[in-house]
């Protein structure tokens, strides 16, 4: 929908900002983590790359959008900037227990899902019955090596 309100919203009060808003942030974080996972980068260092990225977008926009800019007014929205980011922290901590156990339960099941395609692993490696690189075959009852072609 080129142009409307949740293609673009202008501010947090326009109708269909959350839903651009978190339509948006879906994309861009799926872009980023397969860049991450793409170039073997860690969550981490992720997360200082968005977070400078965000910061030098901020200055950016307060340049691109202030009909006079100043280095009083990019200091001034770089502060409220910051009061921004210390307030979604904040909130971040309220559901730490909650992401925390999120957290725990998906690598729970992440290491179970390893544990299972171990097992399917070592199943395949028993039910071998071709002969080994010696030319025996572990299941022959009597053990003897298996002559070569030659």
């Amino acid at each position: 929908m080129p142009g409307s309100s949740t293609e673009n919203p202008e501010d947090e009060n326009d109708e269909g900002y959350d839903a651009a808003f978190d339509q948006h942030r879906a994309a861009l974080y799926d872009m980023l983590m397969e860049y991450a996972d793409d170039h073997d980068l860690s969550d981490g260092f992720m997360a200082v790359l968005a977070s400078d990225i965000g910061l030098s977008l901020r200055m950016v926009a307060y340049a691109a959008e202030t009909e006079k800019p100043s280095v009083g007014g990019l200091r001034l929205d770089l502060d409220r900037y910051a009061r921004e980011l210390g307030d979604s922290v904040r909130d971040a901590k309220k559901y730490a227990a909650e992401f925390i156990a999120e957290a725990k339960a998906a690598q729970e099941a992440d290491d179970a899902e390893d544990d299972e395609d171990e097992d399917e692993d070592e199943d395949e490696d028993e039910d071998d019955t071709g002969p080994d690189e010696d030319g025996s075959d572990r299941n022959d009852p009597d053990g003897d090596p298996k002559s070569r072609p030659s």
